[in-house]
């Protein structure tokens, strides 16, 4: 009974430290140019940035380019959750008209991305798609707040009126997450409804505030 016992705890053990992985970073691919290309130009290249949300679930930005000679460009961002070592991102989940389907297969510090998708559908350049093998870069990039600005360089400022203003799972602020902002905090204004604003942010490396908040806590917007 006792040995039985002691399997079962330590597969309990097992479970719950592979539950625990975080698989946040920065990861990404980068080749030569194709053909006789001129001096100093570049090849196809990639970049995955992923971060931690709560539980399995991953926050993640995609940019790639297929280089010289065209450089087109394809960028799309969204959430995915991991089950063991895979995710999916379908983005006719957000009332996309144009599917936007990506596979994620997670293996050691690889991650690598099949396409079910368009260039079209995903809205990147011609003959762009993510395809590939995506491996974490040994010198990472500082992913704070200034990061995320560059992220969103169209996205509006927002700073807090309040002495304290909530932070919310859901868009109709229901449900209150055990985080706030404070009197003078400056925020990027993601997305927003008519009394709420979803917000974004990165007090430092390896933390992310994110989730919705009340308009009549905000005192001013702009777009600097």
């Amino acid at each position: 009974m006792k040995k039985i016992f002691c399997v079962t705890l330590c597969l309990l053990i097992i479970l719950s430290i592979a539950g625990q992985a975080n698989y946040s970073g920065a990861y990404g691919y980068s080749f030569p140019p194709v053909g006789d290309a001129p001096a100093n130009e570049k090849g196809a290249s990639g970049m995955l940035v992923l971060l931690k949300m709560d539980g399995n679930k991953y926050r993640f930005w995609l940019d790639i380019t297929i280089g010289w000679p065209s450089y087109n460009i394809g960028e799309t961002d969204g959430t995915v959750t991991f089950i063991n070592d895979t995710a999916s991102f379908d983005n006719s989940f957000e009332d996309a008209t144009a599917p936007c389907i990506l596979k994620f297969k997670i293996k050691e510090d690889i991650i690598s991305i099949n396409s079910q998708s368009t260039s079209f559908n995903c809205g990147f350049g011609n003959s762009v798609n993510a395809d590939g093998e995506y491996t974490k870069l040994k010198t990472q990039p500082l992913l704070d707040n200034n990061w995320l600005k560059k992220e969103y360089n169209q996205s509006p400022t927002i700073t807090i009126a309040a002495d304290k203003a909530t932070v919310y799972e859901d868009e109709n602020c229901i449900h209150a997450k055990k985080q706030y902002f404070v009197k003078g905090d400056k925020l990027l204004s993601i997305a927003e409804t008519e009394k709420t604003v979803y917000v974004e942010y990165i007090p430092s490396p390896g933390k992310f505030v994110y989730g919705w908040i009340k308009k009549t806590m905000v005192k001013e917007t702009s777009t600097e």
